[in-house]
């Protein structure tokens, strides 16, 4: 009998997952094609987050309540947003007075013949937290308090930080109207860290940020390096990405694994240096010791100052997450500048130098660690690392953008970063032994 029990129970336990992505999994999405991320879509999710920010950063009110509103345009702008540097996902959200319709469908990165990933949920109106009345994951409406809970438990696991409890306890009601929602949040204890602060700080330690230690050290060797004359404060930034391929080549690591994380470390406290220290911070907590700003805003690629950012930003970003997010970013970033009065305008040498910086990253990696000593010595001159960019569209407006591309998902635009591509295959540093 025992053993028939034993049979039986490892049999759930096999079977059990597979009925429930059986079951969770869809052939189709339950959401058309989100609209594709536009100059005013860009705009509008950059206001809704630059506005939670400063709400979650801020003071609460007379009654200890912190207030988030958002309109439907703008959750559905930053639901584009993040389909289009997380993709393929879809999402669409709706308002009225009987609360928040949010559906999303996404599908297991690399995997799409599994089917795709539909989540409906429905909050209503409440004065006293979330109160989640209808989800449904694929074919299976859930338990809305159970589904909470489990998400709940998830979270704080995850994160070992108690994220989960932290961001529901904290949901104190939810206000709607046709059209536009306002959440109410509680703030916690005055003389605290900020809310924003304390769900920062859990977000990293459940999506993790690397090796800080590391990045921390890599930081400081540059900053060392500068001081001693041996890198430059002016001119090209190229001994600045050559120093920090050579310092991972010269530790000698026993595994690819061990040398991809170094230069995961080494790429983000290149980022933070010769890129963007704030944005890099953003993410992953502090790595500067405040002993002042980078020798390295001084120089350039291509004789421009922003062109070196665009190239290590997008590198550090690569090495935080993905090459993918990274570039969807600076497209979205690109977006803001021909949307924006008085904006730089959509420019493709700008994307130009975000691909390759994001290449070079991902090329350090897959040659680690035994050819990262070669790569390194291949970077003699910019024109190893960074692609000529004579005849690539720059500062177009909103509508020249329009007329000459249509939008970013268009034949045309996939036909300028084929052209991008193919510049950067030509560099020394990706061209075949």
């Amino acid at each position: 009998m025992r053993r028939i029990l034993f049979r039986v129970v490892i049999l759930l336990l096999i079977a059990a997952p597979v009925l429930f992505a059986a079951a969770a999994l869809e052939r189709a999405p339950v959401l058309p094609a989100t609209a594709t991320l536009d100059p005013r879509m860009a705009a509008q999710a950059k206001g809704l987050a630059s506005r939670a920010r400063a709400t979650l950063a801020g003071p609460a009110g007379a009654d200890g309540k912190l207030r988030f509103a958002a309109t439907e345009a703008e959750l559905n702008s930053a639901l584009a947003a993040v389909a289009h540097v997380a993709r393929p996902l879809r999402g669409q959200t709706r308002i009225d007075a009987t609360g928040v319709k949010v559906a999303v469908s996404g599908q297991v990165p690399g995997l799409p013949d599994l089917g795709w990933i539909n989540v409906t949920a429905h909050a209503a109106p409440s004065a006293s937290g979330l109160d989640i009345v209808a989800l449904r994951l694929g074919r299976m409406d859930l338990p809305p308090g159970l589904a909470v809970s489990a998400v709940r438990r998830f979270l704080d696991v995850m994160s070992g930080d108690s994220i989960g409890s932290m961001m529901l306890d904290a949901i104190a009601g939810l206000d709607t109207a046709p059209g536009r929602a306002e959440l109410i949040l509680a703030a916690g204890p005055g003389g605290g860290p900020s809310m924003l602060e304390r769900l920062s700080g859990a977000v990293r330690g459940m999506v993790g940020t690397g090796d800080m230690e590391a990045t921390r050290r890599h930081f400081a060797a540059l900053r060392a390096a500068a001081a001693a004359g041996t890198l430059p404060a002016e001119g090209s930034a190229l001994p600045w990405v050559r120093f920090v391929v050579a310092q991972v080549a010269a530790a000698d690591h026993a595994t690819p694994q061990d040398a991809a994380t170094d230069l995961r470390a080494a790429f983000v406290a290149l980022g933070a240096h010769c890129g963007d220290l704030r944005i890099v911070e953003a993410i992953t907590g502090p790595i500067s010791d405040g002993g002042g700003g980078s020798a390295c805003t001084g120089t350039t690629l291509d004789g421009r100052r922003d062109l070196r950012q665009h190239f290590t930003l997008s590198a550090a970003l690569a090495a935080l997450g993905s090459g993918g997010v990274s570039f969807g970013i600076g497209e979205a970033k690109e977006l803001l500048d021909a949307g924006r009065d008085g904006g730089s305008g959509y420019s493709f040498d700008d994307l130009a130098f975000d691909r390759a910086g994001i290449r070079l990253f991902d090329r350090a990696v897959a040659v680690a660690p035994e050819g990262l000593a070669a790569l390194a010595g291949r970077i003699t001159d910019e024109s190893a690392i960074a692609p000529p960019i004579h005849g690539l569209p720059s500062g177009l407006t909103e509508a020249q953008f329009r007329a000459q591309f249509g939008g970013v998902d268009s034949p045309a635009y996939a036909a300028m970063l084929g052209d991008i591509d193919a510049r950067i295959d030509g560099l020394a540093v990706h061209r075949a032994d």
